[in-house]
Formats: C-alpha cells, structure tokens, sequence
C-alpha cells in the first residue's frame, strides 16, 4: 500500500501527457466521482508506449493527500501465480480492518498471505476485495491503478473486475492499464473503455516542442515519423539524440529501424542504457525483472545468493530505468523491465530465477519457488516437475484454478514418463475447463493423447464433452460420454455411473432428446454399475425423457432422497449439480426448499461461483409456484452475477425467466420492466443452455437484444423465449400464433420435457380457442399420463381443467371445473389455481350465470394482481367488464412494492430483518454504501422514513 500526500484534479504536468485530452477529462471526472462517493472504473488499452503509463501517473498525483493510492503492475513471469498482483496490490491492507465479514475476510488473507487461509471461491475475494475497498475508503477515498493489467493472474483478475463492476457509491476509483489486444478486458460489461490511438502529428508536434525546443525542424519530422504517434517513442527517441543530432548536423539513421513498430524503438533504447550498465547491476535488474512484489528484501536476498549488493542498484537508478523508494522498487516503465528481463542471455536469466527461488523458499513462499525453479530449469527434470505438482494443489486450496491447470502443464513439459506425462496433462486439461480456459483445455486434452488410467481417461472424456457442449454440439458430447461409460464401467463401476449420469444430462440438450435418451440407456443396459444410486438417477431421468415417466418417478424420487441424505458427505459445488432433478416430477415446493438451503449455504461459504445456478433454480421454482415478483429478484440477482463471473451460459437460462415473466406481466419478452411496474434490469437473454431439468437449448437464436448493458453477448434461447412468447399470446387472446408456438413446444425442433409438459395445458386451451379441440386430445392424454406417474396435486387439478375445456356437454365440465377448484387448493400453484377460475368464470359467463361468473373472475382477477400477471389480469378485467362490472385497474401508486427496482427490493427485505448495511452488503455482494444509496433510494417510494418502518409493510 502507498500513501501519497498532495492535491489536484488529473495531472496535466508531463509533456508525454500532449494530446490526451479526452482521456484525462474522463480521468478527471472519474475521479471527482470517487471524492462525491460516486465510485467506477476506466479501462485505458493501447500499445506499449501509447501514454497508459503516464495517465496512471498523473492519476497518482491528482490523488495526492486526497486519496489512499494502491497500486501494482502485471508481470509477465509469475502471471500465472494465483493472486500475486493481489498480494503486491493489498499487502498491508488488512491489519486495520475492522468489520470485513469473517468469511470474506478469511478468504482475503488466504489470496493475500496463502499460509494463514485457504482463500476459497475467488468471486468471494473478489467481494472480499470490494469490501475492504469500501472500508479503507471511510477514512479517505481510494485511487487502485492497475498497469499492464493483461500480465495480470487470472484470480487477481477476477477478484478486481468483481470488485470495479460494483463500486456503486464507494469512494474508490479504479483505472486498468492494459495492451491493446489484451484479452482479459473482452465481455467484461459495466467497464467503460478509452482506446489510445497514436497521436496526430499536430499533437505529437507539440510534445516535441514541450520537450525539445531547440529540435531542428527536419529533425522533428523524421522523429515524427519514427514515433508513428507512439507519445513514449517520441520522448525517448528525442532522449536519445546527441547535441549534433538535435541541430541537423548527423543524421538519424544509425537510430532508425525501419521494420520495427515504435514500441520497439523504444525497447532498443531502453536495451543500449541497460547494456551500459555494469555486469553486476545488470544481473541484479533481470532478477528485479523476473520477480512481481517489488519486495527490496527479497531482491537483495536473491542478490546475495548471485555474488551482487544492493549497491548495484545505483546505476540503474542514476540511469532512470528503476526507482527505489523505502522497500519497494519499480521500474520506470513496463518496457524497461521486459528490456531488463529479455535483454538478458539465458543464463543470466535461469540464474536469476534459481536465486530468486532459493530468496522465496526461505520466505516460506513455496509457489514461487516452484515457479522460479521451473523458470530456471531447461529439459526435463522429475523432481522439479514434482514439486509444481504440489504446487498446483496447493494453488487449488487457494481457490487458483488457473494457477492449477499452469502448474500441470508445465510440471508435464518437465515430465519425461510419458504416462506420468499424460496424467500431468489431463490434470491441466480439467482445472483449465475448470477456470473458463476452454481452447486451453481442449489444446492439453489433445497433447495428453492416450492414456491408460481409467480416472484420467474419465476426467479427460468429461472435460471434451464439456468442449463440446460449449460449442453447442450436445450429441457429440453424450456420445464422448456414453463411449466412456461403456470403457471405464467394468474397472470402476462408481465411476462410469457418474459419466452416465453426465451422458443423461447431455441428452437433455441434443437435437432429439428422446432418441438421444433412448440410445443412451441401450448402451448403458449391458453394464454393470453395482447398484450405485448415481447410476439409479441417471435411469430416471433417461426413461422421463425417453417418454416413460412411470419407469422413470420411482428412481428418480429415490435418488432425489439419496442426494438429500448424503449432501454433507460431498462439496457444495456437487450438491447443487445434483440437486433438483425431483423437478421432474412436479415436486416444486420440496425441492424449492432445498434450494433455499443451498442458497443459504452458498451465501454463508461466499460460494458466488455457484450462487447463480441455485439462484436460476429458485428463480424458475418461484415462477412455477406463482411468487412472481420473488422469482424477478431471484433471476435479476442471478443473472448480475452469472454476468460478473463471466457464466454467460447461465445468464441464458436466468434471462429465460426474466422473458417469461416479461410475458406474464403483458410485456413483450424482451421488455425492460419488472412486475408491477418495477425499474429493474433490463431483461436478457444470452446464449447457453443447462444441463438439467430446468435448463433450456443451447443453440442461440432469436431477436431479442435486451440487457447487453448486463451481458454484451446477449441473444435469446429459443426454447424459453418461444414460450415466453406463446404465453403472451395466450394471455393477449392471439390465441391462432398461441397455438402455433406450443405445438412447436411439444413436438417441435426444440423439444424439452419440463417446457413441453408445462406447455401442453397451454396448448390445450389454445386449441379450444380456436375451434380446434378435436386436435387438442393427444395433448391432453399426454398430460393425463405424466401426472398419473407423478401423482402431484397440482398436475391432477391442471388435468381435470383440461378435461373442461374438452368436455361435450355442460354438466360434465361444470362438475370437471369444481373438482379441478377442490384439487387446486392448497397446491402451490396459485397461478395455475388463477387460471382455472378464469376459465371457468369464462365458462360461467357464456353459460348466462352471471352471479357465480363474477364471484370466480373477481376471485382470478385479485390473485393475478397480488403475483402480478398484469396479461392475465386484464383478460379477467375484460372479462367482467362484459359482465357489466367496471374493475378499475390499480391506481399507479397503489402497489409501492411494485416500484421498487429488483436490487432495492431485496435491500429493503434484508434490512426489515434487522440487519446492518455491512452484513446487507455481505450478502448480496455489494459495498455497504451502495445498501445504503439503494435504501436512501426506497424509502420515499414506500413512503417511510426510517429502517423501523419497514418492518410494518408487507414486502411480499
């Protein structure tokens, strides 16, 4: 941590700043954001020289005596290290802080100081990070600059774009200096970006004349000219011009390398003062190249151990390529130290890198000693190759996935055995699918070739399935999977029961689900998996999809009781991928109570890798149970997260239910307003798909665009937005273009069984209302059989509705109505329950009983309103408006609930409990201030003043 004392707006001091206007405004206004608890983020990308370095600079400065300064820059060596540009950003932070939620605040210390904690989910860092951020920031607000941000680890990565995407109203401001083709910045949404050009040649002009006044003017345009715009070419190449050079009278070419991008001029100015360096400060500055903390301690210790002094950073220091300041160094810029670094032979550098080894391993740093010695070490080398695979373990315990993957990878390139080679390999394969690095994974899937162990054959066929899942080849994955199965099940029947469970839920997202089911369980029935309950859920789920849902209640209700039973013997990561299959049956309040608890234990771990898919479980089980207004909370949170963690294929599915709801509530799909009227998030829907039974088709397709300001990539699902879409039809009366798309639902290219049997009601009553319930009967029947199998309350009551709208005669669906009412009370479906009174107040009303038509309508029209399903609402208004009955609809201040984003909403509910701002902000990820603006922001919509009133409203 460095504190900076001083005063000002963004810095216009340094020549090398000529032409950065705009940037500095934005900078400027950053800034001053930060000071009025307006906090963000900037992301400068440009190429090396392009003034990145000098605008952070300048940031520093305008942050003196105004803002605590934290600040790092990537290195290209230890990149791969789990957390080390958090270390060197954070390091000392932690020893004032006062009220970081224990769970974040463990989970900080183990990215930080590795030996004290495991650091866990590293989103939970990153929220950790977010938290003392705010925390430091009460006493002063907070300046982070980030330069050469692409040499970043991943972790560190992740932990810091978690953090600046919620900076809400802290006082932090947070500035990404990277290359211009740095990867790490793309989909990274809510981030504003500044590209640096090159400068025009007025501006460059003019930075010349700042620094070089005396610059002949043929001089100045072959400078010009060699710069190409580069602000750090033209002040370093004109640096380095001698006195006859500046007057004209020698010329520039034995400078000019034609064939050379700027940048690189620069580097070779940089490389011709570093060789005139002596030899031992020369050794001394590629070790200072080679190492990340900038630590002058550990610098000197490696030094030590190369035959150099401290002293021997003088002339770097007199050269201006490196400043020292108390137990720091830095270098003056990132291209002097890859100079420092690449300029050296290979042996300097290996020798460089065993010393700095031998100075971690006493510092008790045992992954950069592993990484150092691997660094150091040329062919192969087993004992080597050993430790980085303890490493990587230990990077696992970390929560450093891809630190993980690194460490195989390169323990296998050390590995002479070819089968030790491939294990390494397959290793490094998983932990990159693992971090999100699928063209890594698939690459060291392919390098492992072969292999002879049945577990890394498994982990290898899980890992390219996975590939090929992600590329929307769901066939060719289940056949990777089934092929598998049938090679590993006989030497390890646990195993291959996992692969086939796998394999079925590959099939949900096939081009044919049923046949692909079909053709899964053939080749599975000639194996034996020893009775393993995984293999008795994998067969349930294959016969439901398969269309045999009496064969397959039975095992799946097992399994789902096994899975409940056993849940504290495996990780939560394996909990919530198992859990929920029951759905299946149409058993949504048990397995929405589970889910709580999954959702409950995933917020106390800090698990937010894993959070967004119980929350897309909630939020579809909230949906199905007609809680409404819960399910677009759940869904707006799930989806904000999905997109901050960069699970793209879960915001899809989350954006599903936001387009369903969208429908519900009289919108179109891609709508940008939550129930009730509510200002919430843009609804989205980005490509992905899921592996289970509340998941949706893979194959990206559609119009809709909303909500890429939450997820730039965002496209519709096509299974979810059909129906989203056919359930507005439905509700609007379009009853022709209803039907049409629910037919597709059932039986058409995008088939899947929980939207299919849900649609098949739907489809029912559609038909009818086109004059078409002769062609409604298979669907009906179809419906029958699935709720005779699954025996729930709910699908009996919905069948029997069904059977109403086809009755022949009066009397028969008069006594079907009644008896479906009977079966809907108490069956937590209030929306289904809702529909039926519709209907049958429609019934009613063409049957002349106008009485009984009214109380049922009236009784539909209230329970649409409370979810609210503002479509189906108005169909009941009509309704009894042609009753002669005038229902008003609700006056716009009538539900104040209802006004209220999706974030305050769940803001205001956490704090009704009597909960703090800080513990609010622990467990919805955000910065205690930012609870705080979203209360400031409820109260006057609720009509209350204070916390203590919140207590006595009904918030649903």
């Amino acid at each position: 941590m460095t504190d900076v004392v001083g005063a000002g707006a963004v810095d216009r001091g340094p020549a090398g700043l000529s032409g950065r206007d705009h940037e500095r405004e934005v900078l400027d206004g950053l800034l001053a954001g930060a000071w009025e608890s307006r906090g963000g983020a900037v992301v400068l990308l440009g190429e090396a020289g392009s003034g990145k370095t000098a605008l952070l600079d300048s940031c520093a400065r305008a942050a003196s005596g105004r803002a605590r300064l934290l600040r790092c820059t990537g290195v290209q060596s230890e990149a791969e290290l789990p957390y080390a540009g958090l270390q060197v950003l954070l390091r000392g932070t932690l020893n004032g802080v006062r009220s970081l939620p224990e769970r974040q605040l463990l989970a900080l210390r183990g990215a930080i100081a590795p030996d004290e904690a495991p650091a866990g989910d590293r989103f939970l860092v990153g929220a950790a990070t977010l938290g003392l951020l705010d925390e430091l920031a009460e006493e002063r607000p907070g300046v982070v600059l980030v330069d050469d941000a692409h040499w970043l680890d991943l972790e560190t990565m992740d932990a810091l774009l978690f953090a600046a995407r919620r900076l809400g109203m802290g006082r932090v401001a947070v500035v990404f200096a990277a290359h211009e083709d740095a990867a790490a910045f793309d989909g990274a949404p809510g981030l504003p970006v500044l590209h640096l050009g090159p400068l025009t040649d007025g501006e460059g002009a003019a930075l010349l004349a700042g620094r070089a006044p005396d610059l002949h003017p043929a001089v100045s345009s072959r400078i010009l000219g060699l710069a190409q715009g580069n602000p750090l070419a033209l002040v370093e190449l004109v640096a380095a011009l001698t006195p006859a050079q500046r007057d004209g009278s020698e010329p520039l070419d034995a400078r000019e390398i034609a064939v050379l991008p700027a940048s690189w001029r620069v580097r070779r100015i940089f490389d011709e003062r570093i060789r005139a360096l002596p030899a031992p400060t020369r050794l001394l500055l590629t070790a200072a190249a080679a190492d990340d903390t900038g630590d002058v301690a550990l610098l000197v210790a490696a030094g030590e151990r190369l035959g150099v002094a401290a002293r021997d950073l003088g002339p770097a220091e007199a050269a201006d390529l490196v400043r020292v300041s108390g137990r720091r160094l830095g270098f003056r810029h990132p291209l002097a130290r890859a100079a420092a670094y690449q300029g050296a032979v290979l042996v300097e550098r290996t020798a460089a890198h065993r010393a700095l080894a031998e100075a971690a391993s006493a510092a008790g740093d045992m992954g950069r000693r592993a990484w150092h010695l691997a660094a150091a070490t040329v062919g192969y080398d087993e004992e080597v190759a050993a430790e980085l695979e303890r490493s990587a373990e230990l990077f696992r315990s970390r929560g450093g996935r891809a630190a993980v993957a690194a460490a195989y990878r390169r323990s296998a390139r050390l590995t002479e055995d070819q089968a030790a080679r491939s294990l390494r390999l397959a290793a490094a394969s998983a932990a990159a699918a693992e971090a999100g690095q699928a063209e890594l994974a698939g690459t060291l899937a392919d390098e492992a070739g072969p292999v002879s162990s049945p577990a890394a054959f498994a982990r290898l066929a899980s890992v390219r399935a996975a590939l090929e899942h992600e590329q929307g080849r769901a066939e060719s994955a289940r056949l990777l999977l089934v092929e598998a199965t049938s090679r590993v099940t006989a030497d390890r029947p646990a195993m291959g029961a996992w692969l086939l469970f796998e394999s079925a839920a590959m099939a949900w997202a096939a081009p044919d689900p049923v046949a692909a089911a079909r053709d899964t369980r053939a080749r599975a029935a000639p194996l034996d998996f020893g009775g393993h309950p995984v293999h008795r859920g994998a067969s349930g789920v294959l016969d439901m999809l398969a269309g045999d849902p009496v064969g397959g209640v039975a095992a799946i209700r097992e399994f789902a009781g096994y899975v409940v039973r056993t849940r504290h013997e495996r990780s939560l990561t394996d909990q919530v991928r198992l859990h929920g299959w029951d759905m299946l049956l149409g058993e949504f309040r048990a397995v929405h109570d589970e889910a709580v608890v999954l959702e409950r234990e995933c917020r106390a771990e800090g698990a937010v890798g894993v959070l967004p898919r119980v929350l897309l479980r909630l939020a579809r089980l909230r949906l199905f149970l007609g809680r409404h207004r819960d399910a677009y909370t759940t869904a707006v949170e799930g989806l904000e997260i999905a997109c901050d963690t960069g699970q793209h294929h879960l915001a899809a599915m989350l954006s599903g239910v936001l387009a369903v709801l969208a429908a519900l509530d009289g919108e179109e799909p891609d709508g940008t307003h939550g129930p009730g009227g509510g200002e919430g998030p843009r609804r989205t829907a980005v490509p992905g798909g899921d592996d289970g039974p509340d998941g949706g088709d893979r194959q990206a397709g559609g119009p809709s665009s909303a909500g890429r300001d939450l997820c730039p990539h965002a496209a519709p699902v096509p299974i979810w937005l059909t129906r989203a879409q056919a359930l507005l039809d439905l509700g609007l009366g379009r009853y022709d273009r209803a039907l049409h798309r629910f037919t597709v639902l059932t039986g058409g290219p995008y088939r899947h069984l929980m939207v299919s049997v849900h649609s098949l009601p739907d489809q029912v009553e559609a038909a009818v209302r086109t004059d078409r319930a002769a062609g409604a009967g298979p669907a009906a029947e179809r419906f029958a059989r699935w709720a005779e199998a699954t025996g729930t309350v709910w699908a009996a009551a919905v069948e029997l509705r069904c059977r109403a709208l086809l009755a022949a005669d009066d009397a028969g669906a008069e006594e079907l109505y009644e008896r479906a009412l009977a079966a809907h009370e108490g069956d937590g479906r209030p929306f289904e329950e809702a529909r039926t009174r519709l209907l049958y107040g429609e019934w009613l009303r063409r049957a002349k009983r106008r009485a009984a038509a009214r109380e049922a309508l009236t009784a539909a029209l209230e329970s649409f309103e409370r979810m609210p399903a503002a479509a189906w609402a108005n169909r009941a208004r009509t309704e009894l408006r042609a009753l002669g009955a005038a229902p008003a609809a609700p006056p716009p201040g009538a539900d104040p609930v209802g006004r209220l984003t999706a974030q305050e909403l769940r803001v205001v509910r956490l704090a009704a409990t009597g909960l703090s701002n800080r513990d609010i902000g622990a467990r919805l990820f955000l910065s205690p201030r930012t609870v705080g603006y979203h209360l400031s922001n409820a109260y006057p919509k609720l009509g209350v003043t204070s916390r203590a009133a919140l207590g006595t409203l009904d918030l649903g």
